[in-house]
C-alpha cells in the first residue's frame, strides 16, 4: 500500500515538472537530445572518436550542455553550437551545425586564429585591397615550371583541371605546382591522372568504412536514383540493407603496386593553406604516402576534414537548425593521434613568406618562391 503510495506521488510530481517547463524549452531540449541521440548513432567516426580515450570528456560534455540549456543558461543554438564544435575542433571539419549563423562565427573566429599564428602580418596587412580567390590557371612560370591553379574540385571543374595537366604534359616543362589553396574539395575523382603522374611506391591500402543506418542510407539512396545504372552504389545498398553490421566496407584502395613510375616529371609541389579541404586534400594526403618528388608546400596544416565524407544534413525536428556529419570514415582516422598530430595534413615545407594579398589568376610570391626551390632539387 505505502509502496503504491509512492508511485502516486512521484507520477503527481513529475506532472508538476513538466507544467512548468514551457513548450519552447521543452521543444529546445527535444532537439538537443535528437541532436545527441543522432550523432552517438550515425556520425561515422563517432565510435574511433570514443574508443580513443575522449568517453568521460564527452558524456561530461553532453551533460553540463544540456543542464545549461534545461536551466536557460544556454539557447539552443549555443548548446547545438557548442556540442558540434567539441567535433569540430579536434577531429573533423566536416561536422558543423547548419543555419546557425554562431556556428560559422566560432568556426571563423577559429580559422582567423590559426591563420594568424602562421601570418603574424595577416591582421594588419591584409586590407580592402586585397583579393584571396583563387582561379584557374594552367601556364608557364618559367623555362622548369608549370603552375596548375585547381580553385574547387566541383565537376564543374573536372575537364578544365584535366585538360591542364595535358597542357603541361605538351609542354617542355619537367617541374609541376599544383596550387589548391582555397580548394574547399568536390570530388576526389578529377585527381586520378594526377596521382598516376606523382606514383613512386606502394604504400599500405586504406578502406573507407560506412556507418549502416538507416538514415546513411538515404544518402547513397539519393545518389542511385541520380544514377540508376550504377551497379557499385545498388551492390552497396543491398549489401548494406542485409546486413546487422555497425559499419561496412564503402570501398578500398590498393597499395598501388601495379602502377608504374612516370618518368615525364622531375619534381612538384602541392600548394596549400588552411582552407584546403576535403577532395582537395586527397592529392595532398595521397603524396604523403605514395610519392618521393611531390611534397606539400604551405604555412601550416590543410583544414582537416581528410580522413571523413560522404556528407549529409539532418535537420532538428523542431527548429531551423541541422548537423552536417559524414556517413564514411577512412582507416587512417583509427590510426591517427589528433592530440598530437591535430587536424589537417602538415606541410612538407615551410614557405617563409606571408600569404599573397592578391592570388586570382596570377603568379604569386609564393609560386615563384616554390618555383626556385623545385630548381634546386
Amino acid at each position: 500500500m505505502r509502496r503504491n503510495f509512492l508511485i502516486a506521488l512521484l507520477a503527481i510530481a513529475s506532472t508538476i515538472v513538466n507544467a512548468a517547463v514551457p513548450d519552447s524549452l521543452k521543444k529546445d531540449l527535444e532537439d538537443y537530445d535528437y541532436l545527441v541521440s543522432f550523432v552517438e548513432q550515425n556520425y561515422a567516426p563517432f565510435d574511433a572518436i570514443m574508443q580513443k580515450g575522449y568517453k568521460r570528456e564527452y558524456k561530461a560534455l553532453k551533460k553540463q550542455l544540456r543542464k545549461k540549456l534545461s536551466n536557460g543558461d544556454a539557447s539552443l543554438e549555443r548548446t547545438a553550437t557548442d556540442y558540434v564544435l567539441w567535433f569540430y575542433n579536434q577531429f573533423d571539419r566536416h561536422i558543423s551545425l547548419k543555419n546557425s549563423d554562431l556556428f560559422q562565427m566560432a568556426a571563423q573566429e577559429m580559422a582567423m586564429e590559426k591563420l594568424a599564428k602562421e601570418d603574424t602580418t595577416l591582421l594588419t596587412n591584409f586590407g580592402e585591397n586585397s583579393e584571396y580567390e583563387p582561379r584557374p590557371v594552367s601556364c608557364k612560370v618559367d623555362s622548369l615550371t608549370w603552375l596548375i591553379r585547381v580553385p574547387s574540385c566541383n565537376r564543374d571543374f573536372y575537364d578544365g583541371t584535366v585538360n591542364a595537366l595535358h597542357q603541361f604534359l605538351a609542354s617542355d616543362c619537367v617541374n609541376l605546382i599544383i596550387d589548391i589553396r582555397a580548394n574547399i574539395g568536390g570530388g576526389d575523382g578529377v585527381w586520378e591522372e594526377y596521382c598516376n603522374l606523382l606514383y613512386d611506391h606502394p604504400y599500405k591500402p586504406e578502406t573507407y568504412w560506412l556507418r549502416n543506418t538507416p538514415k546513411n542510407l538515404l544518402y547513397w539512396k539519393f545518389y542511385q536514383e541520380q544514377d540508376t545504372s550504377s551497379v557499385f552504389l545498388r551492390q552497396l545498398i543491398e549489401r548494406c540493407e542485409a546486413s546487422k553490421k555497425k559499419f561496412e566496407k564503402y570501398m578500398e584502395t590498393d597499395d598501388g603496386s601495379n602502377l608504374q613510375q612516370s618518368t615525364r616529371i622531375k619534381h612538384a609541389a602541392i600548394l596549400v593553406d588552411n582552407a584546403t579541404a576535403s577532395a582537395a586534400e586527397s592529392l595532398a594526403k595521397y603524396v604523403k604516402k605514395y610519392s618521393n618528388r611531390a611534397k606539400v608546400y604551405g604555412l601550416g596544416n590543410t583544414y582537416g576534414c581528410e580522413l571523413t565524407g560522404n556528407c549529409r544534413t539532418e535537420l532538428l525536428p523542431n527548429s531551423r537548425f541541422g548537423v552536417f556529419y559524414a556517413t564514411t570514415v577512412d582507416s587512417g582516422f583509427f590510426e591517427k593521434d589528433f592530440s598530437n598530430e591535430g587536424l589537417g595534413i602538415p606541410p612538407d615545407v615551410i614557405i617563409p613568406l606571408p600569404f599573397p594579398r592578391k592570388l586570382t589568376d596570377n603568379i604569386d610570391d609564393w609560386v615563384l618562391w616554390v618555383a626556385e626551390d623545385l630548381k634546386k632539387k
